[in-house]
């Protein structure tokens, strides 16, 4: 058997730059990032509500959830290469046909459905645990550069989204997105995304695992699940992710209306969504190469205090350079719990069991990012401002700071989980 590439080698940043560009041409950077750019035109067109299209993120919880944990079961067993390729055809013809929608909410409602199936090829769970096999020492610093493309996206995406829907309309500017998602995230699977070989850890590290997680030796899709659930680390680890979910998701999504709402125009507010993936991008850069540092449980807590004083200056209702640091501030949270939530499960529970103890951390992130939009928009609907939705995304970020500071001491000190060909296994693609 030939021999196996060096971790942390020339080639394995190659492998996580292809990653990377599949990432940040996903639906979620692409589709998700644009959607209050979206929000607009179509209640405007199509006579929906707020409420109606913010409805579309709520409704992913539905399906997400068990989506999400049998994928993280499949990229623990199956190649995940082919996964990838697919995910990114259909992902791409799902964002143009959004372009076809009608009159009734219910056929958007069945397009965010079928994104969801679409989208979990290439998704972060199968990408992190890609790039995950190609590195050791340089870890945190892999996953914030690839959680960083997807922020990359989120600063280029809402600006050619604005240009199209104000050149082409809104129906023509999500065929363009398609075809771009389409462009360059196939080119980057088809060059530069490998597979290293399956792996087994070394006796010590396959023995630390065991004394802290259960194993994957069950064949059922929900089996680890049932395990990992009795966990108290696994509750505190949900619980950090969703309080957080709801802060950030909530406020991003309504940055655009909610600056609107106050004057500002929806080229400044693309402008201001654009700085926010400013911040996500060097969040996520800086987050992964602290990673590689410092205990991550207290980065995990203090990350916190940057998203609630973003919400003090969106309360204060100052002008865009108020606003714009707003967002930069948000972004720079929201980039720092990317590689994060992908970070602590492998830390908490091991590699053997990676894609299962992330996917069920998504499904969390996912039942307060998912309800964020939808109940933001029914407090506006109320109230008619975003003042009480501002005060408990600040309850939640503080929430968020508690819960990182109960997780387990041995979370800061550093095991060593270096991984080993095991004798006879075959490449995974």
């Amino acid at each position: 058997m030939k021999d196996l590439p060096e971790l942390d080698s020339a080639r394995s940043w190659r492998v996580l730059i292809g990653c990377a560009l599949v990432l940040g041409f996903s639906f979620g950077a692409v589709w998700g990032s644009t959607l209050g750019l979206f929000l607009r035109p179509l209640q405007a067109e199509l006579g929906w509500s707020r409420a109606d299209i913010a409805f579309a993120m709520t409704l992913q919880l539905f399906i997400g959830p068990v989506v999400v944990v049998v994928l993280g079961w499949l990229v623990d067993r199956l190649p995940l290469r082919p996964l990838v390729a697919v995910g990114v055809v259909l992902q791409a013809a799902n964002i143009a046909a959004f372009s076809l929608v009608g009159g009734s909410v219910w056929t958007f409602y069945g397009l965010v459905i079928l994104i969801i199936f679409f989208g979990a090829g290439p998704s972060p769970i199968t990408l992190s645990k890609i790039a995950q096999g190609w590195f050791d020492r340089r870890m945190g610093t892999a996953l914030g550069v690839l959680f960083g493309a997807a922020s990359a996206g989120s600063i280029v995406h809402p600006l050619i989204a604005a240009r199209l829907i104000e050149a082409l309309g809104w129906r023509q500017a999500y065929v363009a997105l398609g075809g771009i998602s389409l462009l360059f995230a196939g080119l980057a699977t088809a060059l530069l995304v490998r597979e290293r070989l399956r792996r087994a850890p070394r006796p010590a590290a396959a023995a630390s695992a065991a004394a802290r997680a259960p194993t994957p030796q069950t064949e059922g899709v929900f089996d680890t699940f049932k395990l990992l659930v009795r966990q108290r680390n696994w509750w505190l680890l949900s619980l950090w992710n969703m309080l957080f979910a709801y802060g950030v998701a909530g406020m991003a999504f309504h940055l655009a209306p909610m600056l609107q709402d106050r004057g500002v125009s929806a080229t400044q507010s693309a402008f201001a969504l654009s700085f926010m993936g400013a911040g996500l991008l060097v969040g996520n850069l800086t987050i992964g190469w602290l990673l590689d540092r410092f205990r991550p449980r207290w980065l995990a807590a203090g990350l916190n205090v940057l998203p609630i004083a973003a919400m003090a200056l969106l309360y204060l209702q100052g002008g865009l350079p108020v606003a714009l640091l707003a967002a930069v501030m948000l972004g720079l949270s929201s980039g720092s719990d990317g590689a994060l939530s992908a970070y602590l499960p492998r830390r908490l529970f091991g590699p053997e069991i990676f894609g299962q103890a992330y996917s069920s951390q998504v499904v969390a992130s996912a039942l307060g990012g998912g309800t964020a939009p939808w109940l933001v928009a029914l407090m506006h609907e109320r109230t008619g401002n975003y003042d009480l939705p501002l005060a408990l995304a600040v309850l939640a970020f503080m929430g968020t700071a508690v819960t990182a500071l109960l997780l387990p001491r041995s979370l800061d000190r550093r095991e060593a989980d270096s991984l080993r060909v095991a004798p006879g296994t075959a490449p995974a693609a």
